[in-house]
């Protein structure tokens, strides 16, 4: 991991970890120099910020320490298109739907979440998921 990449870890993963482990860390990222402060400094000026194509980026540190890891799908429900509706039918006769769930490696960040456990949605999101279901039962 580059400067960067270790304080956007420090501010968002390091939480994670088992409090001994966070004990450990945080002494390697004093002995560093990694204050609160440069910490802050350095996801302010993250040069990593202008996007390269071709490589799947984390949109809140830019690092490409991206994992894939591919999941049930159990969010089917009250969702538009075929997709779901075949998984829903698959889930009946005990066939499992698979999704891939996609994480930074570096600050935890949910990129793909396709049971909707991590990520928060706008409020858009919730008023056109209302209206949708409203008209739709």
């Amino acid at each position: 991991m580059d400067d960067y990449e270790l304080a956007y870890f420090a501010k968002f993963k390091l939480q994670t970890y088992m409090p001994e482990t966070q004990l450990k860390i945080k002494k390697h990222l004093l002995k560093q120099g990694f204050t609160e402060e440069r910490i802050n400094q350095l996801i302010a000026i993250n040069p990593k910020k202008e996007e390269k194509k071709g490589k799947m980026r984390c949109p809140r540190c830019s690092s490409d320490k991206i994992r894939t890891e591919k999941v049930e799908w159990t969010d089917t429900t009250n969702k538009i298109g075929y997709e779901d509706e075949i998984a829903s039918m698959d889930g009946l006769t005990v066939k499992v739907t698979s999704k891939n769930q996609v994480i930074c490696n570096v600050c935890e960040y949910w990129i793909e979440d396709p049971n909707s456990e991590k990520t928060n949605k706008s409020l858009w999101y919730h008023i056109y998921d209302t209206v949708f279901h409203i008209f739709t039962t």
